[in-house]
């Protein structure tokens, strides 16, 4: 069961005021980002990769080749650290210290496992859906070659960490009214026009799981 902050090497104990344990705050930045950075280790060294990921209950999912040297190394070991990051705004102070970001966040320790064959059909639509809600079921199903192609990766949500920073511009005094300039510079993220592949396809309506996505923005 997902429990943000709860155990000794989630729990934030700096800047401790930035910590959520509201498990709705974890399950909206998980849904609302689609790139996780997977950190592990390899030959005695640090390795950290983007990947896509897609959440089905207290669970994420990591997908990839199993040609994949990532993959396998995933597979044979399973100790990951997973990190998703949401920047929303750059803090402007009056000092670069006191200078900062907005964001929300959120780091995944645990095991990951290899997910069997007959749930990797599943899992494999949880990742497609979690890019583009929808779109598994206007196409055609995964073939048996393709599924073989893939390797899917399970990382349940037991241990996990929640940090929201929305704090406004925390000036030192004696940095005030010294007609230096102060504020937030957002980070706005759009979604464009879809932009057809060929022929055939600028021939035919938009797919609604496509417009969905065009109108989030």
């Amino acid at each position: 069961m997902a429990n943000p902050g709860g155990t000794e090497r989630t729990k934030l104990n700096r800047i401790s005021h930035k910590a959520s344990h509201d498990v709705s705050d974890l399950y909206s930045i998980l849904d609302d980002n689609l790139v996780a950075h997977v950190g592990l280790v390899q030959d005695g060294r640090p390795l950290v990769i983007p990947m896509a990921y897609g959440r089905v209950d207290d669970i994420i999912y990591l997908h990839g080749s199993s040609g994949s040297r990532l993959m396998r190394l995933l597979a044979e070991q399973p100790e990951v650290c997973v990190s998703i990051t949401e920047l929303r705004a750059l803090k402007v102070a009056r000092s670069t210290f006191n200078s900062g970001m907005h964001y929300r966040s959120v780091v995944i320790f645990g095991k990951a496992s290899l997910v069997s064959d007959a749930d990797k059909d599943k899992a494999l639509s949880a990742v497609s859906n979690a890019m583009i809600p929808g779109r598994v079921q206007e196409v055609r199903a995964n073939t048996k070659k393709e599924l073989a192609a893939t390797i899917i990766i399970s990382l349940p949500l037991d241990e996990c960490s929640v940090k929201i920073s929305v704090n406004e511009i925390d000036d030192d005094e004696q940095d005030l009214n010294k007609g230096t300039w102060a504020g937030t510079v957002p980070f706005i993220s759009t979604i464009g026009e879809p932009i057809p592949a060929d022929e055939e396809a600028a021939g035919l309506e938009v797919p609604e799981s496509v417009k969905r996505l065009s109108k989030r923005s």
